[in-house]
């Protein structure tokens, strides 16, 4: 069975002690990533590691901020070490402007794809650049700005077969035109039913859609079938 959790960006923007309390009460909950999406947000999240209560997760990992506003990169390419070294670290492209700096990460450095607002990232070909820099990077699929790239899916199905090996969990939401990330609506299930037979029983499932708080035991139940693995 895939381990699945919701980002805690996505219940509580900005808030992660919300957003992992509000999972805390779902025993189907056993993944979590920790979201600092905002540069101003990571200082505080990982200063707070060290006290959270995060042994219910059997999956931890952590998103880097999505754009650097408040702090430049090495100071939080310096915060993001301070991490404990079996996370994965989830990072847009857009941030990393000193390859050799972010190479020191190895395996922990996790890329993902991504959607039509970006420059790069978001297609096969551009992938294979990124995977070219950081060799030993895994990979974070977003399953919603592959959609959004290619509604038929064929790209992200090329992504799993090329860079399968390097998979190491899911991001699962809808995203609107705009980005934002949407419960999982008739067209996107059905959409990304196509490329569940491609993704590891053990593969991790972190949810991105924005629900509320009454919403998220309906949102897990349906991103899990979606990606049942007996499909």
């Amino acid at each position: 069975m895939r381990p699945i959790g919701f980002s805690t960006g996505a219940l509580a923007k900005g808030d992660f002690a919300t957003g992992l309390l509000l999972q805390r009460v779902f025993v189907q909950i056993d993944a979590v990533e920790l979201s600092a999406l905002r540069d101003g947000e990571l200082a505080g999240l990982v200063d707070a590691i060290p006290d959270l209560d995060l042994s219910r997760f059997a999956y931890v990992s952590f998103h880097a901020p999505s754009r650097l506003q408040t702090l430049d990169e090495e100071t939080v390419f310096e915060l993001l070490l301070r991490l404990p070294e079996s996370w994965p670290i989830v990072v847009h492209p857009e941030i990393l402007r000193t390859p050799a700096l972010w190479r020191e990460l190895g395996r922990r450095l996790c890329l993902e794809n991504m959607d039509n607002r970006k420059t790069s990232g978001r297609t096969l070909d551009e992938l294979r650049q990124l995977f070219d820099a950081f060799p030993e990077a895994t990979f974070c699929l977003d399953v919603g700005h592959a959609r959004q790239i290619d509604p038929t899916m064929v790209s992200a199905i090329l992504m799993l077969r090329e860079f399968g090996e390097r998979l190491r969990q899911l991001h699962v939401s809808d995203v609107g035109p705009r980005g934002d990330h949407l419960p999982l609506g008739a067209t996107a299930r059905s959409a990304f039913s196509r490329i569940a037979a491609y993704i590891a029983d053990d593969c991790p499932l972190i949810i991105e859609s924005i629900v509320a708080a009454e919403q998220i035991e309906r949102e897990i139940e349906t991103v899990s079938s979606v990606f049942a693995s007996e499909q």
